[in-house]
Parts: C-alpha cells; structure tokens; sequence
C-alpha cells in the first residue's frame, strides 16, 4: 500500500516536475544568450537533473559552461549530449570548440570530422582551424600538407598585343610552421614567351615573427629577370584583434638590360575584431644605373562573410615588369571566396597608368585547392 501510494504521488507530481524542468530549460537558453552563464548555469543544471535524458538540455548547459570558460565541464556535457543522441551535430561543434580553446587543433579536427560539409559553423570553424593566423592575419599556415594553385592573367595593352599569362605553384608543409614551394609562370608579350621558374622557402620562427626566401630563373630570358633572388618576413609589434605588424621585402634582380633592387618597408594594421586590415608599403628601386626612384601601396581587406574576402587598393610607384623602370599608377581590387573548405575561388581586376603611355588594364582568375 505504501509503495503504491508513493507511486501515484509521484505520477501526481510528474507534471508540475517537467513543467519545472521547461521553464529552468527556457529561462537557462535566454540567460546564456543574454550574456548570462554563471545564471544559465544554474538553470540548466537543474533542468538535467530534472530530465537527465534531455539531450536539448546538457548542450545548452556545456555551451553555457564553455561562454564560462569551464571547458572540462563543458566538455562533459556535450559528451553526455552525444551518449543520448549520437546524430547531436551541435555538440560535436561544441566539443570542436573546447579543444580549439585549449590549442589542441588535432582534436579539434577530430571532433568535426563526422560532421556534414555542409554545416555552415563547421564550416566556418575548419577553416579557422585550417588557416592559423598568427597576428590576426599576419601570418598563415596551411593545415593540410600540400596546396595547388593555378592562376591566369589577361591583359589589354594600349598599342599593343594583348599579354597572356599563366602560372602554376605547388606548396609543400614538412612540418608545423614551415612551408616550401616551387612555380613556374608562362608569360607573353611583345610577341614573345617567357617561362619563369622560381623555388620558396617560408618559415614561422616564433608566434610573432615569420620570414621566407626565394630564387627564380628565366631561361632565355627576354622580358622576365634572367635570375632573381629575395628574402623577407613580418614581425607583430603589438598583439590581439588590432594587432600590427611590420614587414620588409628585399630583392635582386638581374635582366637583360641590367640589375635592379627593390627594398620595400611596409605595415600592416588589424581592425573590427581582425576582420579587416589595410596594408602600407614604401618601394624603393635602384635601376640598372644605380638611380632611386620611390613610391607606396595601400590597400585594404575586409572578411565580408566567413567565405568571402575583398580587397581593393591604389599604388603610385615605379614598375619593373619588363626590366625597365617605369612610374606607374594602379587601381585595383578584387575577391577571394571559399567555395569548400579545399578550394578557393580568386578573381581580381587592376588598371595601370603608365609613363611610357602604354595603359594597362588586367583581369586575373585563379583556384586554389588544399590537400
């Protein structure tokens, strides 16, 4: 009698204890969105321990443990989610998140894995994962080992055959933080071809600082350097989402028509929570008389979507394209858009004033993929 008496309390009482259990759930959501966790806390965890087997329920609360910072709690409850309902996408983006806060991208990874390509967070988050950015964006390393590009050029010369070019560069990372790459670009004008190979070496030296090395060779060069040979690198100065970095680029150039230097100072600043930067760099070349000439380039960048990056810029600065010194005005501008998480779609278009009045206008396509 008195088990069947507790029995029917409990029957009395089960309603009012999930109606209990939904209102902790709901307030606990709208405290974790409103910027609340210790509050959603609380809520949630008492919404479990009303319905232990509301999958619902341990998400919000290892999301609202991981806004808290609590990531071995938060870890926990999306593993608990995902003992319930294995299919949870939600939580396996969540356990993504708490190896990502500790700097573990292997498990990061990991943890997307069985996610649909088609998630958009997932998405999002490979692709941090995919490219860190040291500096907000002052350095890139490519998760995957290899990467293909292949870009093409076009252009409309005033009096002038149109100029064609084509390259195509193969990158390699050995190891974390360094990446080595060869490229060979097919170039036509005036009537001539050009074929330049060139060999790259970049490498991250500490979380601040990067550098790379270069050499390139034309055969039979006509308008292209006959060999070339470059260094450069970045060094954040300031950190966070504004952070600022230095660069400086120097080269050595050797053409049919003589040597030519080019040593290039420049700046870059990180704006909107590192969504945006603009870039500044001061050119300095030394023709094939040991005569200076100078100019500048600025531009910009912003991440107008996850996927999408747009630029545009002006340069006013001398050009050394054929081997000739020649002042040049530039307009240009152009997008990179991730089409998946492997590949990225490039599409750019500059116009060119140019002293010797031979006025440029140039369309560039290109495709990236990573593997």
């Amino acid at each position: 009698m008195r088990l069947a008496a507790a029995l029917l309390a409990f029957a009395a009482a089960a309603p009012a204890l999930a109606q209990t259990a939904e209102q902790d759930y709901q307030a606990g959501v709208a405290a974790r969105l409103a910027g609340d966790p210790a509050r959603a806390i609380t809520l949630l965890e008492r919404a479990t321990v009303a319905e232990p087997r509301n999958s619902d329920a341990w998400l919000q609360l290892g999301l609202a443990q991981l806004a808290a910072g609590n990531l071995d709690h938060a870890e926990a409850a999306f593993r608990r989610t995902l003992s319930l309902a294995p299919d949870y996408t939600d939580a396996r983006i969540g356990l993504a998140r708490v190896a990502q806060r500790r700097g573990d991208r292997a498990a990061a990874l990991a943890a997307l894995e069985p996610v649909d390509p088609s998630n958009a967070e997932a998405s999002a988050l490979r692709r941090q994962l995919a490219v860190l950015i040291d500096a907000r964006g002052a350095e890139e390393l490519n998760l995957w080992r290899w990467r293909l590009d292949l870009d093409g050029n076009y252009s409309w010369v005033e009096q002038q055959q149109d100029w064609k070019e084509g390259a195509i560069r193969l990158g390699y990372q050995p190891s974390p933080g360094t990446l080595v790459s060869g490229g060979v670009e097919l170039s036509r004008r005036f009537g001539r071809t050009d074929t330049y190979g060139e060999l790259r070496a970049e490498r991250r030296f500490s979380p601040g600082a990067n550098g790379y090395v270069f050499f390139g060779a034309t055969p039979n060069a006509d308008f292209r350097p006959e060999w070339q040979v470059g260094l450069g690198g970045g060094v954040r100065v300031s950190t966070g989402p504004t952070a600022t970095v230095l660069t400086l680029d120097a080269r050595h150039a050797e053409y049919r028509s003589g040597d030519i230097q080019t040593l290039s100072p420049g700046i870059e600043q990180y704006l909107a929570n590192g969504n945006a930067w603009i870039s500044a760099r001061w050119i300095n070349i030394w023709d094939e008389d040991g005569d200076h000439q100078s100019g500048w380039l600025a531009r910009g960048d912003v991440l107008a979507s996850p996927r999408l990056r747009l630029f545009a810029g002006l340069s006013d600065a001398p050009d050394t394209s054929e081997g000739v010194v020649i002042d040049t005005f530039s307009v240009f501008g152009g997008l990179s858009y991730d089409v998946t998480d492997r590949s990225t779609l490039r599409l750019s278009l500059a116009h060119e004033d140019r002293e010797n009045g031979f006025d440029r206008l140039q369309l560039g396509l290109g495709m990236g993929w990573r593997f």
